[in-house]
């Protein structure tokens, strides 16, 4: 069957693929180049206001009144803070650009590692955990590792101050996809504003309710999107929240290849 009228022929959409082929590839040289850049002309001030704090602190401490010593720790918390930020910019970045290694990943597994480093950096009040083991998808492990650690970063944050703290990762497959829940009983949200929970640098919680830079759900979502998924939210203020992941389920075979 011919093309009809004005439709490209075939020469015209290989070209048409070449150029697209070439501009993405130009996209993420840039991407490459913003990143290095972050890295290293960003973070090089950052260190030397950090070190410069430190100096004062240590040389000159006796000289130093209450007031310019509480200054000079908020010089360095906020550079510290400064780093974190670029550290997870650089991260959201690289989420994009990354070559995808696909294998068959038990996020249960990862879901456990996660929280019991947790549990480690931040102990605190006990928690009823409940994980659901054999949660198999097809993706690639380092990812859908920090995919896990945001999404059960943000449940034990905004759980550890309850009294009742409890989250659980679950999941049921339907066809070809699993279908996973994050749960928690943390302060939770007004669901009016659901749509800013992914976007970065939006918060919803004050930082003395435990909220962050705004940055780490929407890796969380970047990551989901990647690997062809997609995730949303539900929540009940004073009650907790829902995390839901939909991911490809892995494949029966170990017959897995590395993607790009």
């Amino acid at each position: 069957m011919s093309p009809g009228p004005g439709a490209p022929q075939s020469d015209e959409l290989s070209e048409l693929l070449a150029r697209s082929e070439a501009a993405i590839a130009r996209m993420r040289k840039r991407e490459e180049h913003l990143a290095h850049g972050i890295s290293h002309d960003l973070r090089a001030p950052l260190r030397a206001i950090t070190g410069y704090a430190q100096v004062l602190v240590n040389q000159y401490e006796g000289a130093l009144d209450a007031q310019a010593r509480d200054y000079l720790g908020r010089i360095h918390d906020a550079a510290g803070r400064m780093e974190g930020l670029i550290e997870k910019l650089l991260q959201l970045s690289y989420v994009d650009r990354a070559p995808l290694r696909l294998e068959r990943v038990d996020l249960g597994m990862l879901a456990e590692w996660s929280l019991a480093e947790l549990q480690d950096l931040q102990p605190g009040p006990q928690a009823d955990i409940d994980v659901q083991s054999d949660l198999w998808v097809q993706g690639d492990e380092r990812q859908l590792k920090q995919l896990m650690d945001r999404l059960l970063h943000n449940a034990w944050t905004f759980s550890r101050s309850r009294d009742d703290i409890r989250i659980g990762v679950r999941g049921h497959r339907e066809g070809g996809r699993l279908l996973v829940a994050v749960e928690d009983t943390g302060s939770g949200f007004d669901m009016r504003y659901a749509d800013r929970v992914f976007v970065p640098f939006q918060r919803l919680h004050g930082s003395e309710q435990g909220g962050g830079d705004g940055l780490g759900l929407a890796i969380a979502q970047a990551i989901v999107e990647r690997h062809d998924g997609r995730i949303w939210a539900e929540s009940t203020p004073g009650v907790g929240s829902v995390f839901h992941i939909d991911l490809p389920a892995a494949h029966d075979s170990e017959d897995d290849d590395a993607h790009d």
